[in-house]
């Protein structure tokens, strides 16, 4: 009853939203037991909106899409609702017109919410002048609706993937072009030109700038297109047909077109690269791997109108967006570029890319960086440029020279003597694992051998503490050698992992799991075999019986407007898949969750794992649940 009072209170809360400043930036900020949304200032982070909505997403035209109970509507930007949520996904506002989905299909509204184009589109995304960019539905094939009900405008490149192949429809004048072709963002949709490609008499695609009105701005004429970057936007040259098929592509050379479509940058240049910091970036050629090795072709600096800063190729280049000079490199010698060509010294060389608390400071010179000591400034020796920042202060810094491995402590001493390591670890503590001759030891901070280098493998694994070998050989030993028992990873008390971000508690009754506030009062009755922290203002179920994971509200009803699923897992690994505990999807889930919430409870020893694409497995340890 508690949580049935608390969410009908935040229904009726609709009506007494905050008025927020007029033309403020609002943003969408979530979080509390439920996992609900509302809206904050941008400069002061001060909440303009309260957290109600299950999905908030960005305004755009004064109107944000929000998600109430599982149906999407709008509100204004002061929290009140001026389109009601009968929508299954809606879109951003665009030019005055929005994307909506409605019984599986999308179709268009206006600001008053009337449907102006009827929702019988897999997708119709406001374009401009009243035009849209329209996939229609193909007869007998609904379209896939994936978990997220998200629907990006133009300005989200992703949202031209699944658009293809499709075409412009005008909301009163009907198709304006075919709806076979493909499109892929050049600029701001308010301008009306965006790129569209159509198939040759090759079967190639052919790229060209399409406008709102159906008009090409410029025929398909392009074998590649990207969009506009700062004043340009890099274009390719169709193939050579007649040269034979293998030697096609490496003649497809490159230009660029400025904000209109004209062609200012002619297609003579083996590859052109984004627009930055007002110049452009071509290569003389392709990356080839000889003998093992890369070799990058040599680069130049492209100006605006085609020709080449400095007249010439340089063996890299550094085109900068801070306001400096763009660089470029001949042997191992930096030069900055004045904008007439001429080379002047490096600007960069000298420049603090590191400085710790306690004085030690990381300078760039070159190629190389150059470890700085506190207190009397002294070079404490070159290495290669790596990626080093703030947050590895004070150190030991692991450093690079000529394929070996150094430690530079935070004082500016140097550990590795005149040969260094052939691999490294981090310090694990006060001690680190290092690789000579192919064999590993462990070395204190003095650089002394406390454990000679005997072992074929050897890892940290915690504060001084390594592990030897791997698999069932594996053993554990301290910064001396000497044997000890495995590690016990720190692991939260019951009590804490199984806290969500917002603050509810799983709980279980006879192998039926629920979830607690934090006084230990039931928001959701233990009924579940396994069930989810609440994100987007949904709890994802698995009811004795049933065969899908179900969406429910804080108020432990079903929200029917959001499909049940299959699968539901609390994290999501790259190229890993999970555990498999049953042949049957639903099923195996449902146990790896149900594996997940024992091990978080201290019943289980070991968590469910995560199969790596042909690498063996690892689990996955959670202090919280978290949603996908």
């Amino acid at each position: 009853m508690r949580s049935k009072l608390l969410w009908a209170s935040l229904l009726t809360a609709f009506s007494s939203a905050p008025v927020a400043p007029s033309g403020s930036n609002l943003f969408p900020r979530c979080g509390g037991p439920f996992q609900l949304c509302g809206y904050v200032e941008k400069d002061s982070e001060a909440q303009r909106i309260p957290r109600r909505f299950e999905v908030a997403n960005a305004f755009d035209e004064g109107l944000a899409p929000v998600r109430i109970e599982g149906l999407y509507g709008f509100i204004d930007t002061t929290g009140r609702i001026v389109i009601a949520p009968r929508f299954q996904a809606a879109g951003p506002f665009t030019g005055g017109y929005a994307e909506v989905r409605f019984d599986d299909a999308s179709g268009v509204i206006d600001r008053s919410g009337r449907m102006i184009v009827p929702a019988r589109f897999h997708r119709i995304i406001p374009f401009a002048g009243g035009t849209f960019i329209a996939r229609p539905l193909r007869h007998g094939s609904p379209p896939t609706v994936s978990h997220s009900d998200r629907l990006e405008g133009l300005s989200k490149l992703a949202s031209l993937y699944e658009l293809n192949p499709a075409g412009l429809y005008h909301a009163s004048k009907g198709w304006l072009t075919d709806a076979n072709l493909t499109f892929s963002f050049f600029d701001d949709p308010a301008r009306g030109l965006i790129w569209a490609g159509r198939r040759n008499e090759h079967n190639d695609e052919q790229w060209g700038m399409l406008r709102s009105d159906g008009k090409w701005q410029v025929s398909p004429r392009y074998n590649h297109v990207q969009w506009l970057v700062e004043t340009h936007a890099v274009v390719g040259a169709m193939p050579d047909y007649s040269k034979p098929p293998r030697e096609r592509r490496s003649a497809m050379l490159r230009g660029a077109v400025d904000r209109d479509g004209k062609l200012t940058v002619p297609l003579k240049f083996a590859n052109v690269s984004y627009w930055r910091g007002g110049y452009g970036l071509v290569s003389e050629g392709k990356s080839v791997i000889s003998n093992g090795s890369i070799i990058e072709p040599r680069k130049a600096i492209l100006l605006a109108d085609g020709t080449l800063l400095g007249d010439r190729y340089f063996d890299e280049v550094d085109i900068r967006e801070d306001g400096k000079l763009p660089r470029g490199r001949i042997g191992k010698t930096w030069y900055s570029i004045e904008r007439d060509g001429r080379r002047v010294p490096d600007q960069l060389d000298g420049r603090t890319l590191v400085e710790c608390p306690g004085g030690l400071k990381i300078v760039e010179r070159g190629e190389m960086v150059e470890f700085v000591s506190p207190g009397d400034g002294k070079p404490a020796g070159k290495f290669d440029d790596g990626y080093f920042s703030k947050r590895d202060c004070p150190g030991p810094f692991s450093a690079k020279r000529r394929a070996k491995w150094f430690f530079v402590l935070e004082n500016g001493s140097v550990l590795g003597g005149p040969n260094g390591f052939d691999s490294n670890y981090s310090f694990s503590g006060n001690h680190a694992a290092v690789q000579v001759g192919g064999q590993w030891g462990i070395i204190d901070r003095s650089g002394a051998f406390t454990v000679k280098p005997r072992f074929a493998k050897l890892r940290p694994v915690s504060k001084d503490t390594f592990a030897v070998g791997e698999g069932e050989a594996m053993f554990w030993i301290d910064a001396k050698g000497k044997r000890v028992e495995k590690p016990i990873y720190n692991r939260p008390a019951p009590h804490q992992a199984l806290t969500c971000a917002g603050g509810l508690r799983f709980f279980s009754v006879k192998g039926l799991w629920g979830l607690q506030d934090g006084q230990g009062n039931t928001v959701i009755e233990p009924l579940f075999r396994a069930l989810s922290c609440f994100h987007q203002g949904v709890s994802w179920t698995a009811a004795t019986g049933a065969n899908d994971w179900c969406p429910i509200g804080p108020d432990g009803r079903r929200r029917d407007a959001i499909e049940c699923r299959k699968t539901y897992y609390p994290v999501t690994v790259t190229h890993h898949s999970p555990e498999e505990f049953s042949k049957d999807r639903y099923e195996s889930s449902v146990l790896w969750n149900r594996a997940w919430l024992e091990y978080q409870a201290g019943n289980r020893d070991e968590p469910p794992k995560w199969i790596s694409e042909g690498r063996g497995s690892y689990s996955v340890m959670l202090g919280q649940a978290s949603d996908r």
